[in-house]
């Protein structure tokens, strides 16, 4: 207070100054009590001029011609401009506001990848749900055809023809190692097939089994080899004296074509 009010401080300390004094009584009442002080202890010291000295000044004043307009101007007394400015107090909290936005922000990133790694982990988790929900129904599918191989085997109503390659007339087999069983239902006349041993055909093919009726070859489905060793239920044959698989073109043929791997009698 007292370099503003000598004049000693800078720019910046007296605005700040300044408004403290338009803020607050007891700043403004402390100034003014210090700017009295300062007159009474001008006066007190102050040393009165030689009477003669006196005289001599107050005559050269009273010589002096004052224009009219400036004697009858009225004295202003200047007083500094006081801009309001932001208060100390709001600065503060533009401070505090400026630091919770960035601890936000900071806390918004840091959940966000919280979030993005656990979406991630979900979504793996979700995909592993699903592997492990089709892997089961493959399984349950495996087992049903196990069952249903292990029930035809045991079966008395089945008929069991097994067909070979060595079987095939005049040794026509591309693969004479070649085998594969019928189990036929002598009740139902239901066809299942079952595979020993047979190639894989290339692509394109695809092996089909036919019912020889009275020397006419009958179509009795075509075979999918992802079935592996299981028994698979093949077309309903009434009658037949023997049995044959063929490999044809992909989705098969009205009359066999392609050559004969393998042939059993009934």
């Amino acid at each position: 207070m007292e370099s503003c009010v000598l004049g000693l401080a800078g720019e910046a300390e007296r605005v700040e100054f300044e408004q403290m004094c338009a803020l607050h009584t007891e700043v403004r009442a402390a100034r003014d009590a210090f700017e009295l002080s300062i007159e009474q202890q001008a006066l007190a010291g102050a040393v009165a001029p030689p009477v003669p000295l006196r005289e001599t000044i107050l005559q050269q004043l009273a010589a002096e011609t004052v224009p009219e307009t400036i004697r009858s101007a009225p004295v202003v007394q200047m007083r500094p401009i006081r801009r309001s400015a932001v208060p100390v107090t709001m600065r503060y909290v533009a401070a505090a506001a400026v630091i919770l936005l960035a601890g936000s922000a900071l806390l918004n990133i840091y959940y966000f990848n919280k979030y993005r790694d656990y979406n991630q982990r979900y979504d793996q988790l979700l995909a592993l749900q699903t592997q492990l929900a089709k892997n089961n129904n493959a399984m349950q599918t495996r087992m049903s055809n196990y069952e249903q191989t292990i029930r035809g085997l045991t079966n008395p109503y089945m008929a069991r023809v097994t067909m070979e390659g060595k079987d095939v007339p005049d040794n026509g087999s591309p693969d004479p190692g070649s085998v594969a069983t019928v189990l036929w239902d002598t009740r139902t006349k239901d066809v299942y097939l079952m595979v020993n041993n047979l190639p894989m055909p290339e692509t394109g093919k695809q092996y089909q089994l036919w019912a020889i009726v009275d020397n006419q070859p009958v179509d009795a489905g075509m075979l999918d080899m992802s079935h592996g060793h299981m028994m698979v239920k093949m077309k309903n044959i009434p009658r037949a004296q023997l049995f044959a698989i063929t490999l044809e073109q992909q989705g098969g043929s009205v009359s066999p074509k392609g050559p004969m791997y393998v042939m059993g009698k009934v």
